[in-house]
């Protein structure tokens, strides 16, 4: 079961548009291919514990502890990639609804 929600894309890109928000694409460089999403930060899933732990020389500066982190990844990854980056004490982590696809989708509206 999973400690952190979805997000629909649609909300996703209301939130960053508004500010509000951030989005982390966590998918691996080989599924990349598919496209970029413009504004989001870049992580492979094996520095998640890098790019967000407190104290690390890597984290994401523009990431707090209360950002809205709105997770991209591969289908069966992506709610993991959000509780990783949550059990690192960040409080306002959730995963794309419908992944890079829905995202993409809704920011071309």
């Amino acid at each position: 079961m999973s400690v952190v929600d979805s997000i629909s894309a649609a909300d996703v890109v209301d939130h960053v548009h508004s500010g509000f928000g951030v989005v982390v694409d966590a998918r691996p460089q080989v599924v990349r291919h598919q496209g970029s999403l413009p504004g989001a930060y870049v992580v492979e899933p094996g520095e998640i514990r890098a790019a967000f732990a407190p104290g690390s020389a890597e984290r994401l500066a523009q990431c707090q502890l209360d950002t809205e982190i709105a997770v991209v990844s591969v289908r069966s990854e992506a709610a993991r990639i959000a509780e990783q980056i949550a059990a690192l004490g960040y409080t306002n982590v959730r995963y794309v609804d419908g992944g890079f696809f829905a995202l993409r989708t809704a920011s071309s509206v």
